[in-house]
């Protein structure tokens, strides 16, 4: 062994703390994955990036081509990848975490620095990305837990004089002071149960948003499917959260409340308007473009017919229908209704002359006795078909 071996060693020592102290500095950061990725892509002078087991961009510093690299990483399955990519020099890691394998890449320009530090920089950002993700998972963890116990306590009632207090914990979870908010009740647009993956894409996307949500699974009774309870605040972010969450899930929304007392009724309402929403959706070829039901925005025949007996109320539409034994005339009031009436734009969505419309209409009329434009008869049908016709309503608008 020379004498200048140990000065080589004691080098190559001073260089991987170094290295390793500039990414440890990362957790401490408010974004830590961020930081990790900017540390990695100034200590390799190019690129850094993560992706998550889809290949979508994690974090992403630097200029390097990020899709052409995950194409190089999703041709093979090996852990640990050396390839060129027109100037770029890249090395990847498949890391294993809990929510599944992401990638780390780096990439520059110098083949050398790679050489020197390539490993060296994956095997540290291996280590810290995964310490990062157990530090991210517990304190997800202790969040839901926290939050379904918050959201539960609410559900079973809270007397006036304590809502301060709940007023306090509920600020911890983002939402304004003694602002008015609206209890949901989601389930899947299948109509089947609500599952533990349901709930953990809606928590991702309320989070992606920054709109405060509190949220668990609930089951009414036991031989009722689950559904997803949660409670968001009345405000512009969270119509439009709802706007796109409604093209995935059915939605039914409580009228907006500033009185935690209030919760239990709430509930209430939002369950009523998930009922609408299966309803709705039953009927329609295309629900995912119903939208989410606000209890307070529904109409006033929308609202009597949530408030009968479902039994007794099917026993008197089939009564009222009973005349019209075609399917093909039902087919033609539904979709007539739909269109506001319109004989030319009902003709458009049923592919047949008006001529032929009126003629139905006429048909339609004779097997009810009572002319459509009769407000009294014109009422009863559109109780008789309203989930129906609120169903083919988004069809012709997409239309």
């Amino acid at each position: 062994m020379t004498s200048e071996e140990p000065l080589d060693e004691i080098g190559r020592l001073h260089t991987a703390l170094d290295i390793t102290n500039t990414l440890i500095s990362a957790i401490s950061a408010i974004d830590p994955v961020r930081a990790l990725a900017s540390r990695i892509s100034t200590l390799c002078r190019g690129t850094a990036v993560i992706y998550d087991f889809e290949g979508s961009v994690v974090s992403s510093t630097g200029e390097a081509p990020t899709q052409l690299i995950w194409n190089e990483v999703a041709a093979t399955n090996r852990r640990d990848l050396n390839t060129e990519i027109g100037r770029w020099h890249v090395r990847t890691r498949r890391v294993a975490l809990r929510d599944g394998v992401h990638v780390i890449a780096i990439a520059s320009r110098t083949v050398d620095t790679l050489d020197q530090i390539g490993e060296l920089l994956l095997d540290t950002s291996e280590r810290l990305l995964g310490a990062v993700h157990g530090i991210q998972y517990g304190a997800t963890r202790r969040d839901r837990r926290d939050n379904e116990q918050l959201i539960a306590a609410l559900h079973d009632g809270v007397v006036p004089a304590r809502e301060h207090r709940f007023w306090n914990q509920l600020a911890q979870f983002r939402f304004p002071a003694y602002a008015p908010i609206r209890a949901l009740e989601i389930a899947p647009l299948s109509d089947g149960s609500a599952t533990e993956a349901h709930l953990s894409l809606l928590i991702g996307r309320a989070r992606s948003e920054g709109l405060p949500f509190l949220t668990m699974l609930r089951r009414a009774d036991m031989d009722s499917p689950a559904t997803i309870a949660a409670l968001i605040p009345d405000s512009e972010a969270s119509a439009q959260w709802l706007a796109v969450t409604a093209h995935d899930f059915l939605i039914g929304v409580s009228a907006p409340s500033s009185a935690l007392s209030a919760v239990p009724d709430s509930v209430r309402e939002a369950e009523t308007a998930l009922g609408i929403a299966r309803q709705w959706a039953r009927a329609a070829e295309t629900p995912e473009n119903i939208g989410a039901v606000l209890i307070d925005r529904i109409d006033l025949s929308t609202w009597l017919l949530s408030h009968v007996d479902a039994r007794q109320l099917r026993e008197r539409i089939v009564r009222t229908l009973k005349p019209l034994a075609s399917a093909q005339l039902l087919d033609t009031l539904i979709t007539y209704l739909a269109a506001e009436q319109n004989v030319t734009r009902t003709a458009e969505v049923m592919f047949v002359h008006p001529n032929t419309i009126r003629y139905r209409l006429t048909r339609i009329e004779e097997a009810f006795g009572e002319s459509l434009t009769s407000p009294f008869s014109l009422a009863n049908v559109i109780l008789a078909l309203h989930p129906e016709i609120i169903g083919r309503a988004p069809e012709l608008r997409h239309r």
